[in-house]
C-alpha cells in the first residue's frame, strides 16, 4: 500500500488517496461538509457456453465453372441433408460465403497465367446448443461430404446473465476493499454515494480452428467447450465518516 501525498485544488478541498496496485485504490476528497472514497474493483467469473457456433463447407475443383459449381451444389445438399436429419428443427443454418474463382498456372516461358481450372467454396454455418453432439455432428458433416471445417466458437446464448453474475461481484468487492482500507485509515464507511460501471468489453466466444479433410476412423471427433471467462469493473464513491 503507498498513499500519494496530499494536494489542494481550491481553498477548500483536499484530496487524498491509497493506491493498493493499478487496479485498486481509495480516493479521498474532503471538503468542508463530507468525506467521499472511491474505490475500483475488477472481477472475472467462468461459466460454461451453452452455445456452439460451427463454419464448415465443400470445397470443389473441376475444369470449368459450371462444373465445380455444380460439383459444390450436390455435395452441399447432401451435406445439409444430413446435418438436418441429426439435429432435426434445432438445426439452425445459415451461409457464410461463397466463393466461385479460377484457378491459375504460370508457364515456364514467362507467358501470362492460363486459367487450369475452377474451385468453388461454399461454407455454412451451424449454430446449435447441442455442445455434447458437436463431435458427431461433425462426422457427420464430413462423411455426407464436408471436406472444410474453418472455425469452431463456443459462446452463451443469454451473456446477460453472467454479465450480471460479475457485475454484482464486482460491486461487492469495490464495497469490501473500502471497508478494509478505510478500517486501516481509521474511518468509518458510510452511505452509498454513486457507482459507475466501467467498459470491459463484451463476452469474447471461445474460439477453435480446426482442418477436417476426411474422416479416418468411426470414432466420433473430440470436442471440449472449455470455460468462458467473463469480467466486470466498477468504481464505487461512498461517504466516509470518520
Amino acid at each position: 500500500m503507498r498513499r500519494c501525498a496530499p494536494r489542494r485544488v481550491d481553498p477548500a478541498i483536499a484530496c487524498n488517496c491509497v493506491f493498493l496496485d493499478d487496479r485498486h485504490f481509495l480516493f479521498f476528497v474532503r471538503d468542508a461538509r463530507r468525506l467521499h472514497g472511491v474505490t475500483a474493483a475488477e472481477t472475472e467469473v467462468e461459466v460454461a457456453p451453452d452455445l456452439a457456433v460451427l463454419d464448415f463447407g465443400v470445397v470443389t475443383q473441376a475444369t470449368t465453372a459450371a462444373a465445380a459449381a455444380s460439383q459444390n451444389s450436390e455435395r452441399m445438399e447432401a451435406m445439409l441433408a444430413a446435418v438436418r436429419k441429426a439435429l432435426g428443427p434445432k438445426a439452425r443454418l445459415s451461409t457464410g460465403t461463397y466463393a466461385l474463382r479460377g484457378n491459375y498456372t504460370t508457364p515456364r516461358d514467362g507467358s501470362e497465367p492460363r486459367i487450369a481450372g475452377y474451385t468453388a467454396t461454399n461454407v455454412m454455418q451451424l449454430k446449435t446448443a447441442e455442445l455434447a453432439r458437436l463431435g458427431e455432428v461433425i462426422d457427420i458433416a464430413v462423411w455426407a461430404g464436408a471436406n472444410q471445417v474453418q472455425r469452431i466458437a463456443f459462446t452463451l446464448s443469454d451473456p446477460a446473465a453472467a454479465h450480471h453474475l460479475a457485475l454484482r461481484d464486482a460491486v461487492l468487492k469495490a464495497r469490501s476493499e473500502a471497508e478494509v482500507i478505510a478500517a486501516a485509515l481509521g474511518v468509518r464507511i458510510g452511505t452509498f454515494h454513486s457507482l459507475v460501471e466501467q467498459d470491459v468489453g463484451q463476452v469474447r466466444p471461445l474460439m477453435r480452428n480446426a482442418m477436417v479433410g476426411q474422416a479416418q476412423s468411426a470414432s466420433v471427433t473430440p470436442v471440449e467447450p472449455g470455460l468462458i471467462q467473463v469480467r466486470a469493473r466498477v468504481v464505487l464513491t461512498v461517504l466516509v465518516e470518520r
